[in-house]
């Protein structure tokens, strides 16, 4: 039985999501180290039309689908290994919170040519270890194939394949039902125009499987034509399947990403990194194949629940270049997002090493109150009112930090913090100290199992601190002299 990511509130987490991310950086492996620059500003026309489009999260992978339309064409598949990371649960952070350049233990672990015919692929989706991926060739054609992901590092083509000879493929999400069947949307903003001076209509194509958990099953039963003024009459380039369970009722819901600029990147118009959110009516979904033409949906298929606006960190992630909805064990919500290309870590002409560039948001209202450490996180602000770099603490990994001068945030030591966000089971608390090693005075930021907002500066504390760590509440509360927030 395939495995359907659930959440018990589907609106409550994606309104929570951070809007600013963690950065994830890898410049390591299989291909010296990314020095053929293929996918990279270095190559033909500033690297604008090799690219990358789709990104999922397997375990410790990042899966990155790119398009390469120079001699040797081909659709690829980016295996990255997060060797510094768990496989599951929860969010990763940061991997260059220890060190300005990415760790040597996160990996490309492997180029795979998809195919060489259809060397566009779009915004793809995961099933379990199944990789569903949307393809397009020259002649407006596309075709959706699927990979198998047991083993990220060996990825292999399974047999399935959907020809669409009629219609593109931008991107794709597929999820089972609830009694196994297979649901696949595929996406299509940019046809061939039908008739001179006329728009390709955009469309969702919705397939279903007649068996349990078969992708060679799979038929085309009905199209989704938003109307024009209907949220999701955008040109989304990324789409995923997430579901909400409570007691005995489930909802699916669709989560979709683009960037707001009709041609990205374009830093004149850099436009917005935007998420949407969608319940989908699965019951108006016909269950057997059409004789003749295929119905229409209406227009209630989707409705729309909210959106979120998020933030590129300068260029490290692009909506328009991939993002995906992750769900962990832990039923929190995460989304991923990488930018088109490789570039240089800092934006330097020269000497810096080219990296492939991802950001993290993670939802920060998915559990209350935690009660586990490993589910704890803290947000430490160098301005008033959580603003300012952040830098980001995330359950016991990391969090253990002796000198703070050591450690960065956007390539700078972090050592002032004027406000924090936290969330920290009852029985713990964080520390700041005043001096490096755990030494000096020390605040205490004390865990109550929720969401806490606080202003540093009211409690007293100057915002120059040297270490921090998490302890028990009652170790915490022994400090000789240590301010309570």
């Amino acid at each position: 039985m395939a495995t359907r990511r659930i959440l018990t509130d589907v609106a409550g987490q994606f309104a929570s999501l951070n809007r600013r991310g963690e950065r994830l950086a890898v410049m390591h492996g299989y291909t010296r180290e990314f020095r053929d620059r293929r996918y990279s500003i270095y190559h033909k026309n500033g690297g604008k039309d090799n690219h990358f489009q789709g990104v999922q999260r397997l375990g410790n992978y990042l899966l990155v689908s790119g398009s390469y339309p120079y001699r040797g064409k081909r659709s690829d598949l980016l295996v990255i290994q997060l060797g510094s990371r768990a496989a599951d649960p929860g969010p990763w952070g940061s991997n260059m919170m220890r060190s300005k350049d990415p760790l040597s233990q996160d990996t490309l672990v492997n180029y795979f040519a998809i195919d060489k015919d259809y060397w566009h692929p779009g915004g793809f989706s995961l099933l379990d270890s199944v990789a569903a991926i949307p393809l397009e060739n020259s002649q407006h054609q596309s075709r959706i194939v699927f990979l198998d992901l047991q083993d990220p590092k060996k990825p292999s083509l399974l047999t399935p394949h959907i020809d669409r000879p009629e219609y593109k493929a931008g991107a794709c999400a597929i999820t089972p039902l609830a009694d196994d069947k297979l649901l696949l949307a595929v996406w299509s903003d940019s046809d061939k125009p039908p008739a001179r001076g006329k728009k390709a209509p955009l469309h969702l194509d919705i397939y279903l499987s007649s068996r349990a958990a078969e992708l060679d099953s799979l038929r085309l039963v009905a199209q989704f034509y938003p109307p024009e003024g209907h949220d999701f009459h955008r040109k989304f380039q990324c789409l995923d399947f997430v579901w909400q369970s409570a007691g005995d009722t489930e909802q699916a819901y669709l989560i979709a990403f683009e960037n707001t600029a009709e041609a990205q990147p374009n830093p004149i118009d850099p436009g917005v990194n935007k998420s949407y959110l969608f319940e989908v009516d699965v019951a108006a979904v016909p269950t057997g194949t059409p004789r003749g033409q295929t119905p229409k949906l209406p227009a209630s298929f989707l409705k729309y629940v909210d959106d979120a606006e998020f933030d590129t960190s300068g260029n490290w992630c692009n909506m328009d270049a991939g993002a995906c909805a992750y769900v962990d064990s832990n039923q929190q919500l995460i989304v991923y997002s990488v930018y088109h290309f490789l570039e240089r870590i800092r934006g330097a002409a020269t000497g810096a090493p080219i990296v492939l560039k991802t950001l993290e948001f993670r939802a920060t209202d998915f559990a209350t109150p935690i009660t586990r450490i490993e589910d704890a996180w803290v947000e430490l602000y160098e301005d008033p009112g959580l603003q300012g770099p952040r830098l980001a603490l995330l359950g016991p990994w990391d969090s253990s930090i002796e000198d703070t001068e050591r450690i960065y945030v956007n390539d700078k030591s972090f050592t002032t913090a004027a406000s924090a966000r936290s969330q920290i089971p009852a029985d713990r608390a964080f520390v700041l100290y005043t001096e490096k090693a755990f030494g000096g005075e020390a605040l205490v930021l004390q865990g109550t199992g929720a969401r806490v907002d606080v202003d540093l500066y009211a409690t007293g504390f100057g915002g120059e601190f040297r270490s921090c760590r998490f302890l028990p509440k009652s170790v915490a509360a022994a400090l000789p002299g240590a301010v309570f927030a």
